[in-house]
């Protein structure tokens, strides 16, 4: 497995990202130029490769992804993603915008991307947080399960921040960012529910049964939440990310995506794994450092890999 970084105006994520690859035994080539990254993808073509590149650069992204289909584009943000999400949603090899300040990220985010790739393997809820971690789980099969898990999801965040102002406000935000994730699952997911009113009671077969999981490490807050229907695409999301959408049409658009503009808003990684026709797990992850107000002004992440079939 090989890394191509094409950022020449971060030096500081270069050497950042080149010293994380390495430890890992990933081979690195930086480049300088355009023509740099394309030669090393021309040389390269049989083989699984990345590159990282800026988000500024969409042409030469566009250009690059449709060129070279086998490699897998890490997209790195300095800006917010909804800017760059309409020119860019139709290249299926850009699954994952890592968000970026003056050349720092989170070097957990990065492993984690490298190991998804080269393994193949999609970890849930649990890979994302570190050890040690505490976690709550709940199977929701009705409107009195989702009622009480977000009791209970509510409670735990309030516990972390020992009931201040400022957890009853994240604790707010995360129960938001839940519901519209269990209704998401509950009704949008399951082509049964489909057609039904999402204020309206459910009761689900247990092979339609929707799971929610959360957990905190100390450092990261997460919560995640997953169907067995498999059906949303990364197209779907994306398109209900983009600023340019008016979130008072979005309710006339195709189902699967309603409230996911509400849901991106609420966290800092966004994280779809898809098996198409099996499975569909979103992962949220947030820090609580910060005061609430400040909340919004971090970047966000988004990954989205569709689960391959190991060789």
């Amino acid at each position: 497995m090989k890394v191509v970084c094409f950022l020449p105006d971060s030096i500081a994520f270069q050497n950042k990202l080149g010293m994380l690859t390495r430890s890992a035994g990933v081979d690195f080539q930086p480049c300088n130029s355009e023509e740099d990254a394309k030669l090393f993808a021309s040389k390269e073509k049989k083989e699984r490769f990345f590159l990282f590149a800026d988000a500024k650069k969409v042409d030469f992204l566009k250009e690059f992804s449709f060129a070279y289909p086998e490699s897998r584009i890490i997209v790195i943000l300095q800006e917010t993603l909804q800017k760059v999400i309409p020119s860019l949603i139709e290249c299926v090899n850009i699954q994952c915008f890592v968000a970026t300040n003056n050349g720092e990220f989170d070097a957990r985010e990065l492993i984690l991307l490298l190991k998804k790739f080269e393994t193949k393997d999609y970890p849930g809820l649990d890979k994302h947080l570190g050890f040690p971690n505490i976690f709550n789980e709940k199977k929701i099969k009705n409107q009195i399960d989702k009622r009480e898990a977000l009791t209970n999801l509510e409670g735990f965040v309030l516990k972390i921040g020992g009931n201040t102002e400022r957890f009853h406000q994240y604790a707010q935000r995360v129960c938001e960012l839940t519901d519209e994730l269990l209704l998401n699952a509950v009704f949008d997911a399951n082509p049964r529910l489909k057609t039904m009113a999402r204020h309206e009671s459910f009761e689900l077969e247990e092979k339609e049964s929707v799971k929610v999981k959360w957990g905190f490490d100390g450092e990261v807050f997460g919560v995640s939440v997953s169907d067995p229907f498999g059906t949303l695409t990364k197209k779907t999301v994306m398109q209900y990310m983009d600023e340019n959408q008016k979130t008072e049409s979005m309710g006339k658009r195709a189902s699967g995506g309603l409230g996911i503009k509400l849901i991106f808003d609420r966290l800092h990684h966004f994280i779809v794994t898809v098996q198409p026709g099996k499975k569909t797990e979103i992962v949220c992850l947030m820090r609580f450092e910060k005061r609430f107000k400040d909340f919004d002004s971090r970047l966000r992440s988004f990954h989205f890999f569709e689960a391959e079939e190991k060789n």
